[in-house]
C-alpha cells in the first residue's frame, strides 16, 4: 500500500485542489490557509470480496468501497528486504522468508537523510508494530519544506502511527546510529543538528527529551534504557541513561580505548549478548562487552581486518555474539567511494578470537555478485543476498544461507514476490 505524506498535498493538480476546497464548508479553515480533505472509508475484506486474485463484479456504489486486508506479522524466521537505490522518494520493504526466498507483507516507507532508517520487529498479531522508519518527506525535492516523522507501520498500513519531529531535528541515518529500546517505547537517535542524543516517545508520538554531547557518538548500542557509545578524540566509552520520562542524560564515561583507536561510520549490535562490533577504518576489530555495564578495564582489538588485494567493508555480529562477518571488495579503494570495488567475498570469523571460520567467496556462494548480508534472529544462520548465476544474459536476486557454526551452505533460493529488486537485508528485532 503506497503511502502519501500529508505534506505531499501541494503536488495535487490545481483543478483537484479547487474541487476539494469547494466541497468544504469550513470557511474559517480556508481563510487560515488550511484545507480539510475528504477521506475514503474502508472496511476489512468479507465474504465475496477478493484482494487481487479473482475478478470482482463492479457494484453500483460510486465511489466503490475500499477493502483493505491486514498484514501478516513478521516471524522470527523472517528478514526484511529493502529495495535498493539512493535518492528515492519512497522505499519498498518486504518481510521475506530467507529459506524459500518468498516475499510476504510489503511496506512503503519514506527515506532517511542519507541511508534508510528502518527497523523491523517480530510480531504475533497484525496490530503489533511491524516496521518503524524515521522518514523525510520532501514535497518539492531539495527546495521545499520537508516533514520529518518517525512512523510505525502495522495493521492495514493505511493509518501508520506518526510521531512528528521538530523542524530542526536531523536523524543521523547511518546504520548503528539509531535504535528502538527493547520494550518498544522509545526511538533513540544521534542527531546531526543537535550533536547529541534525541529520544522519541512512540506511544505519546512526540519527542520526550534530548541531550547535547559534542565530540561523541554517533552509535546507539542499547541495553534496555541504557545507551552506550564512543567519544573518539578522548578515547572514552560513554553511557547515557534514559529515565522513565524518556529524558536522556550522560551518566558515565570510561577512558578504556587505546591511544591509536580509530572509529568508523557504521557499527552493529548483538542484542542477546549485549556486545557491540566496531571495525575501525584502520582495520582494528573491537567487540565491546556491555553485559556488566560500561567497561572499566582497557579494551584491545581482537584482530585486524586488513588484507592484501581488497578492502574490508560492511560487517555484522550475530545476536548471540558468537560470530561476526566482514565483507571484502576486489579493490583497495574504500567501498563507500564512488570508485570503490565490488564485494567479492565475506570472511566468517569467531567473535571472541577473530579466528577464521570460512571464506565465503562468489564461487562458494554460487553468486555472481553480493549486495548485502544479515544474521537470522537466532544467530544460527548468515544470509547473503546477491545476483544468482547468469542465464540468457540475466540474473535473479538470490538469498544464500550459511551455517554460523561451520560456514557450510544450508540454503539457496531465488527471491520471488517482490514488486522491485531488493538490495539490503535487515534482521528484525524481538521486543520484550
Amino acid at each position: 500500500m503506497t503511502r502519501l505524506s500529508r505534506s505531499a498535498a501541494v503536488a495535487l493538480p490545481l483543478a483537484a485542489t479547487l474541487g476539494l476546497a469547494g466541497c468544504s464548508s469550513a470557511d474559517d479553515d480556508a481563510a487560515s490557509g488550511e484545507v480539510t480533505y475528504p477521506t475514503v472509508p474502508f472496511t476489512a475484506p468479507g465474504e465475496g470480496i477478493s484482494l487481487g486474485r479473482d475478478d470482482q463484479e463492479i457494484g453500483a456504489t460510486i465511489p466503490e468501497p475500499v477493502h483493505v486486508g491486514e498484514i501478516t506479522p513478521i516471524k522470527s524466521t523472517d528478514l526484511l528486504a529493502v529495495a535498493g537505490g539512493f535518492g528515492k522518494l519512497e522505499l519498498g520493504v518486504n518481510a521475506i522468508d530467507p529459506v524459500t526466498g518468498v516475499a510476504g507483507s510489503r511496506f512503503v516507507v519514506g527515506p532517511g537523510i542519507w541511508d534508510p532508517v528502518i527497523h523491523g520487529f517480530v510480531g504475533e498479531t497484525p496490530s503489533d508494530p511491524a516496521v518503524l522508519a524515521a522518514e523525510v518527506w520532501r514535497p518539492r525535492g531539495s527546495r521545499g519544506a520537508a516533514s520529518f516523522v518517525v512512523s510505525t507501520y502495522s495493521g492495514n498500513l493505511l493509518e501508520p502511527s506518526e510521531a512528528p519531529l521538530p523542524d530542526y531535528a536531523r536523524v543521523h541515518s547511518r546504520p548503528g546510529s539509531n535504535a528502538v529500546t527493547s520494550d518498544g517505547k522509545y526511538f533513540v537517535t544521534w542527531d546531526d543538528g543537535l550533536y547529541g542524543v534525541r529520544v522519541v516517545d512512540l506511544e505519546a508520538k512526540k519527542e520526550s527529551g534530548a541531550v547535547q554531547i559534542i565530540g561523541c557518538g554517533p552509535f546507539t548500542w542499547l541495553d534496555g534504557h541504557e545507551l552506550y557509545s564512543i567519544c573518539e578524540e578522548t578515547r572514552e566509552l560513554i553511557q547515557i541513561s534514559i529515565d522513565d520520562s524518556g529524558v536522556p542524560s550522560e551518566t558515565k564515561r570510561s577512558k578504556v580505548l587505546p591511544e591509536d583507536f580509530v572509529s568508523t561510520r557504521k557499527v552493529t549490535w548483538a542484542a542477546d549478548a549485549k556486545k557491540a562490533l566496531l571495525v575501525g577504518e584502520n582495520g582494528d576489530v573491537y567487540v565491546f562487552d556491555f553485559s556488566n555495564g560500561l567497561p572499566t578495564a582497557a579494551v584491545a582489538p581482537i584482530g585486524n581486518a586488513g588484507q592484501e588485494g581488497g578492502r574490508f567493508g560492511e560487517n555484522a555480529i550475530d545476536n548471540t555474539g558468537g560470530r561476526l562477518a566482514v565483507e571484502y571488495t576486489d579493490s583497495a579503494i574504500h567501498p563507500d567511494s564512488a570508485r570503490g570495488g565490488d564485494v567479492v567475498k565475506i570472511e566468517l570469523r569467531d567473535a571472541a578470537t577473530f579466528a577464521p571460520v570460512k571464506t565465503l567467496d562468489l564461487p562458494y556462494l554460487g553468486l555472481t555478485g553480493i549486495d548485502s548480508m544479515a544474521w537470522s534472529v537466532d544467530g544460527a544462520t548468515l544470509y547473503v543476498l546477491g545476483d544468482g548465476p547468469e542465464v540468457d544474459g540475466e540474473t535473479a536476486k538470490t538469498i544464500v544461507g550459511i551455517a554460523a557454526a561451520t560456514g557450510d551452505k544450508v540454503s539457496s533460493a531465488e527471491v520471488t514476490g517482490t514488486v522491485e529488486d531488493v538490495g539490503t537485508l535487515l534482521t528484525p528485532q524481538v521486543l520484550e
